[in-house]
């Protein structure tokens, strides 16, 4: 992944500039600077292509299914699910 716009923390200092290619070491690191959100190149996913409410709560389910018995990851799903719903 490309940073589509620099990376700035709250004191307005650089941690990445545009066009630097993202490493796990990087994301690490701004993770615990408490950076959430970067911007990244590429083409935006228009949510019509996603498809309706009731096939993406199935694909979430899909992808849960493997740690379906594990209370943490239940919960998890679950809201992922609300937030999905209230999204809808």
């Amino acid at each position: 992944m490309v940073i589509a716009r620099p990376v700035v923390q709250p004191d307005r200092m650089v941690l990445l500039g545009e066009g630097a290619v993202l490493s796990e070491t990087m994301i690490t690191q701004m993770l615990k600077r408490g950076i959430k959100r970067i911007v990244v190149r590429g083409q935006p996913v228009s949510r019509s292509t996603t498809g309706d409410f009731d096939t993406r709560l199935a694909a979430l389910d899909h992808r849960f299914s493997r740690v379906s018995k594990d209370p943490l990851m239940a919960a998890l799903r679950d809201v992922v699910a609300s937030n999905m719903a209230k999204r809808a």
